[in-house]
């Protein structure tokens, strides 16, 4: 009898919905006083950001919640637009990111391992002096690998609506990416940055340059 695939866990629910409260309370009326000023932000070169990955979804193996880390770079390529009247920038950011999972009933014989890099539009809107929004849109490579450590029971088994009969599968796609996200400045190159989207939650410190 093949097995079915492990569910997600219960408390993704949970971390999404905090996520979602903290970036609107992020976007308070009393915050878009400084959306009206343009230019009126810190600039940089490039933004070095090492984060925490949460990923649960668009994993072709398992129905898990995928724990790892990841590392981004943007690049502004318009500082002070594309909108001339307002506090925003358009950059272009890209990165690595790695969450690894469990397989469910099977921990003891197999783990999968996603990797991404993301390659998107970032565009920031500047709210106050230490807050600022951004919505990212693009692309990224999504490589997954599912090893197997022991015999596969019953020469097969069922995962995600696929046989697999073998003790290494990797797969390979392009997927389209979005991400919304909070950046709280706590000195003066240095911010905590917040997004939430598909396929993840990423959490870090971000270093302007």
């Amino acid at each position: 009898m093949l097995a079915q695939p492990f569910k997600r866990s219960s408390w993704n629910g949970a971390i999404l919905g905090a996520c979602v409260a903290a970036l609107v309370l992020a976007a308070n009326a009393t915050a878009f006083a400084q959306i009206k000023s343009p230019r009126d932000h810190t600039h940089y070169g490039v933004e070095l950001e090492p984060h925490l990955v949460v990923q649960w979804g668009d994993e072709p193996y398992w129905n898990d919640t995928g724990i790892g880390v990841g590392l981004r770079a943007s690049i502004p390529v318009i500082p002070d637009g594309p909108v001339s009247t307002i506090n925003n920038s358009l950059a272009v950011s890209f990165g690595l990111d790695w969450a690894h999972f469990d397989c469910g009933p099977y921990n003891d014989l197999c783990d999968a391992d996603n990797f991404w890099i993301p390659i998107v539009a970032q565009w920031n809107f500047y709210l106050t002096k230490s807050i600022s929004l951004f919505g990212e849109l693009g692309l990224a490579f999504q490589y997954s690998v599912l090893h197997w450590a022991g015999d596969i029971p019953a020469n097969c088994v069922r995962v995600n609506g696929r046989d697999v009969c073998t003790g290494h599968v990797d797969d390979f796609n392009v997927e389209f990416v979005l991400w919304f996200g909070a950046r709280f400045l706590v000195s003066n190159n240095i911010a905590l940055t917040l997004r939430l989207g598909t396929p993840s939650l990423l959490f870090g410190v971000s270093f302007l340059l």
